[in-house]
């Protein structure tokens, strides 16, 4: 899927412009039963620029999470299009919808990041090096990468005893706030959010909420979803609501799921 010309001299005319979304679905095949299909997102359409904070409203199944995956590559858009700038590219931007998995790897390491709810990680690595790899990958020196880890750990209140130790031990509140500091240390210039303080006490929503507003003030586009009301209003810019999906339908064969994982 590529985008309409319109859509793609929108990245030339607007600097500030950092994601379109257009008109995307996403329908699952169950393969199981028939091949009925769940409609899970239905035509939403989105433009964010830098130093917006959008945060995604809506009952629950209305899609919030599947459209962030979607917009992240996790999912492939059964319809629409979604393009993130990457001024790297003659044409400024990169339609994900239609694009090969390595460049869609190669947008993710240098502008696009994703904090899910859960923490997944390769086993037997330190904390440290787990929230210091993407600075790794760009090719900070690993020291420089272990120091700004450690900063970003101590102000989201990690014992500095876990740091060396692997967290799959740690407990729900501790894993995602490692999850929080290895989606934040890049600042990357577009953070796509899904529930990042669902696990959180009070005091440590409040430290992310100032974290997730500091990337704002410095330009980055975010999308989010955030179930506590407090930390909503305190980052958000705008509200995008989404309508519940529709029942079950039946689909055409060929659809696919996931594009990169």
């Amino acid at each position: 899927m590529t985008l309409n010309p319109s859509s793609a001299r929108a990245f030339a005319e607007r600097p500030a412009l950092m994601l379109r979304a257009e008109d995307v679905r996403k329908t699952f095949t169950l393969h199981g039963q028939g091949g009925i299909g769940i409609e899970a997102l239905a035509g939403v359409s989105l433009d964010v620029e830098r130093g917006e904070c959008v945060v995604l409203v809506g009952p629950s199944g209305a899609g919030k999470s599947t459209f962030l995956r979607c917009l992240y590559g996790n999912y492939l858009a059964s319809g629409g299009t979604i393009a993130i700038r990457d001024d790297a590219l003659p044409q400024q931007h990169l339609a994900i919808t239609g694009a090969e998995p390595h460049d869609v790897l190669r947008l993710r390491r240098n502008v696009v990041g994703y904090v899910s709810q859960f923490l997944r990680v390769i086993p037997r690595v330190s904390t440290l090096d787990i929230v210091a790899a993407p600075l790794v990958a760009r090719g900070v020196d690993e020291d420089e990468a272990r120091e700004q880890a450690a900063q970003l750990l101590a102000r989201l209140n990690v014992p500095q005893r876990l740091w060396p130790l692997a967290p799959a031990t740690f407990s729900g509140g501790e894993q995602q706030r490692v999850n929080i500091a290895r989606g934040l240390i890049a600042q990357h210039r577009v953070l796509l959010l899904d529930e990042p303080t669902a696990s959180l006490d009070a005091e440590n929503r409040a430290v992310v909420a100032q974290l997730i507003v500091e990337a704002r003030e410095r330009g980055a586009a975010i999308v989010g979803v955030f179930h506590d009301e407090d930390t909503r209003e305190r980052v958000a810019t705008r509200v995008l609501t989404l309508a519940a999906p529709r029942a079950p339908i039946g689909l055409q064969a060929g659809m696919e799921t996931h594009a990169v994982a």
